[in-house]
């Protein structure tokens, strides 16, 4: 029985008329990050001339990139963005995983952002890999009981790509129950790609409360050298196969810096410096960035519309500089 099963489960997740409509339905909630990543990486083009471009990161990455602007300055070239939301360098590592086994040659493009760098992983984005970071910088001496309940059901949900992703799939489901046959036509609309556009962005009285307010979460922690272990890991991948990265220090909101640690500022800056020692990698700093106003921003740390079309537009640039 256990067999059949393994032999069904290969064959759902590599037909491609199921993964096409995965990708169209999958709903723009943070339930869904496992399923629609999973899908746009095993659609990925095995046979492209060119590596694809991969946005890759935190929700900073998941709002704050687009692809037209790669797609209009790389005629032809794939880009996908697999952002995540709240994504870390350790879900970062677990994609990076997955992408190997579709296109070993990529350019990604990812972020760094001080929350991120500190947060602990996700279960759906954690497998052996998270663990042996955890086991080597000796954070998993440091974890909590329900920080270790976490991991330890990352692993067992890693023990299927159906129980990885059922969450993801029963949020499909209120999208497509109500008609499935629609939905097997493609007569459905599809889900939009973010969430934030559709709501208002933050009113001044929000920023004036929140300016000030330390949230002392963003300071180095018990997973902090271990997502600095899988960071460098991916880098260090990347380099050996001659692949291209570029790292972004994600632009914030006026105000922003007076709502983290000193510490978290300084681990930041810290960690981009160490980066931008890699040769494979082009750390985008704040001044090469387009200047943003208040008025592209949603919140503190995500641009909206106006924010993305410039940002994308200046990393398609660079993208392309340090490639010719």
């Amino acid at each position: 029985m256990l067999l059949a099963f393994a032999a069904c489960e290969v064959f759902l997740w590599s037909f491609r008329p199921w993964l096409e409509i995965c990708a169209r339905y999958a709903p723009p909630y943070r339930a869904s990050d496992p399923l629609r990543t999973s899908v746009r990486i095993r659609l990925l083009p095995k046979n492209d001339p060119q590596p694809p471009v991969l946005l890759v990161g935190s929700s900073q990455i998941l709002e704050g990139l687009e692809c037209e602007p790669f797609d209009a300055r790389f005629s032809g070239r794939t880009c996908r963005n697999l952002g995540i939301a709240g994504g870390t360098p350790l879900d970062l590592l677990f994609l990076a995983d997955r992408i190997d086994r579709r296109v070993a040659r990529r350019v990604l493009v990812t972020g760094l952002f001080p929350q991120t760098l500190h947060s602990a992983p996700k279960a759906a984005f954690s497998d052996t890999r998270t663990l042996g970071c955890l086991f080597a910088t000796g954070a998993w001496l440091h974890l909590s009981a329900k920080e270790w309940i976490e991991v330890i059901y990352g692993q067992i949900q890693n023990l299927s790509e159906t129980l990885r992703l059922k969450d993801s799939l029963w949020d499909m489901w209120d999208v497509v129950g109500p008609g499935p046959a629609a939905a097997l036509r493609l007569e459905i609309p599809p889900q939009p790609p973010r969430t934030l556009d559709s709501k208002p962005p933050q009113p001044p009285a929000f920023f004036q409360e929140a300016m000030g307010r330390v949230n002392t979460g963003i300071a180095p922690g018990p997973f902090t050298e271990a997502h600095e272990r899988a960071l460098f890991e991916v880098i260090e991948r990347e380099s050996r196969r001659g692949n291209r990265m570029i790292v972004i220090d994600f632009p914030t909101r006026r105000g922003y810096s007076t709502t983290i640690t000193p510490e978290g500022v300084e681990h930041h800056q810290r960690l981009l410096t160490r980066v931008a020692a890699w040769t494979n990698v082009a750390v985008v700093s704040g001044d090469e960035l387009p200047p943003l106003a208040d008025d592209d921003f949603h919140d503190f740390t995500h641009v909206r519309a106006s924010g993305r079309r410039k940002l994308s537009e200046r990393i398609a640039e660079i993208l392309a500089r340090v490639e010719g």
